[in-house]
């Protein structure tokens, strides 16, 4: 309303604001939803799986998928490949890890877990808009309490996907005579077209299973992770 802006103007800015921010997290989530259905499901089984400890279990997925994703395509061994997470795995990752025995893991900085990868040659990006506000996954409408039991995670050589930019169409604020009659205007109106092309030989997207017990190792394990 017209009289709304003119007594609280900072609570349309604040509202269009809010609307801005909407906009961005729906559209990041269009994005990385185009690169998982356009990614080959792998499952994890047999690779440390049992572990009892997310820490240990990814790495070692994580290695374990790059060095397979190389030696498919034909990569060199110190080549760089690109593993997208959720942002909120980090904490997990800080929990495990302070659980277990006989090492001081109780002030882990981000920047030790993504050495834990970048010595794997694995660059990680955290991701907000994937894997959240659903279930006990965070951010839903019940406070979650628990950790997710599975998360799900891409890796690909760099330059597999590429994000068009097309028409952003911003209209701001927007009168008629139809609204100035009602003592209305419209203050945001927008639309946007996107396109995730995937110019790569292959993303692969693999689950691992959630477990932060911090469980150093079990003296005889069920599996070996190995092949026949």
């Amino acid at each position: 309303h017209n009289w709304l802006q003119d007594a609280y103007p900072e609570a349309t800015e604040n509202q269009t604001s809010l609307l801005r921010s909407a906009h961005y997290h729906a559209m990041n989530q269009r994005y990385l939803a185009s690169m998982v259905a356009l990614s080959t499901a792998v499952p994890v089984t047999g690779i440390a799986d049992d572990a009892g400890s997310i820490s240990s279990d990814l790495l070692a997925h994580a290695g374990w998928a790059a060095v397979d994703y190389r030696t498919r395509f034909g990569m060199c061994e110190n080549d760089i490949l690109e593993m997208v997470l959720p942002f909120w795995i980090r904490e997990i990752f800080r929990s495990d890890l302070s659980r277990r025995t006989g090492v001081d893991m109780l002030d882990v900085s981000d920047a030790q877990i993504d050495g834990y990868f970048d010595n794997r040659k694995v660059r990680v990006q955290y991701v907000k808009d994937w894997q959240v506000r659903a279930g006990v996954q965070p951010g839903g409408a019940t406070a979650s309490q628990i950790y997710p039991s599975t998360v799900q995670w891409l890796i690909y050589a760099a330059g597999t996907f590429s994000r068009g930019n097309g028409m952003t169409l911003d209209l701001g604020v927007v009168r008629d005579s139809t609204l100035n009659a009602e003592n209305d205007f419209t203050a945001l109106w927008t639309e946007e077209c996107h396109l995730i092309a995937m110019f790569g030989h292959q993303s692969r997207l693999y689950t691992t299973t959630i477990c932060a017990a911090g469980r150093t190792g079990i003296a005889n394990l069920a599996a070996c992770g190995t092949g026949a």
